[in-house]
């Protein structure tokens, strides 16, 4: 894309004495049909760390565009106060929704009580699963605290079935018998 698409891109829609500059660029709410692009386990400058699953939207006006699913499974606040049950819960249902999704079991030994560790079991417990299909629905919910930042909420369903073409079989009665040539019908 050249200057001049990438400046049509940006404007429009958009007006510049009344509109931020910095509007984001997220998928709009909706359903879509993704694919597990990446899972991995980042760690923050600021020392906090999640599992990141990274989905790319296979079909329809936002395909190729991707969204990041950051989820925590720390059991402490900052400020070292538990986490409210509900949000942990929450989180690892998300995992486990994405999990089934895509066909991967979910057991008990992915979750140690060690975050970090649990990060890493299920990095490696989701690699293989890479590149597998589902449908991921977004919802926006109002963010009382920061209202310029509503929450961004994910729901899971089964992907796409690809099915392999079936091999083509010529019909075996439309097939005209080969012409037999005998020494006398040739020419020499």
């Amino acid at each position: 894309m050249g200057l001049q698409d990438a400046f049509n891109k940006a404007t429009k829609d958009w007006d510049a004495k009344k509109d931020s500059a910095n509007q984001s660029d997220l998928i709009p709410a909706g359903t879509y049909q993704v694919v597990l692009d990446k899972t991995d386990h980042p760690v923050y400058d600021s020392g906090w760390d999640c599992l990141r699953f990274s989905m790319q939207v296979i079909k329809g006006k936002y395909a190729s565009r991707k969204e990041q699913l950051r989820i925590s499974l720390a059991t402490k606040t900052k400020a070292s106060k538990a986490m409210p049950d509900f949000v942990v819960s929450r989180n690892i249902r998300i995992i486990s929704k994405v999990a089934a999704m895509v066909g991967l079991t979910v057991t008990p030994e992915l979750f140690p009580d060690n975050e970090t560790d649990a990060y890493e079991k299920l990095v490696d417990a989701f690699k293989p699963y890479e590149g597998k299909t589902l449908e991921m629905t977004i919802t926006v919910t109002p963010n009382k605290k920061d209202p310029d930042n509503p929450y961004r909420n994910y729901d899971f369903g089964p992907g796409i079935k690809v099915e392999e073409p079936a091999a083509k079989e010529e019909p075996v009665a439309d097939k005209e018998p080969e012409p037999t040539v005998d020494d006398d019908d040739l020419p020499f």
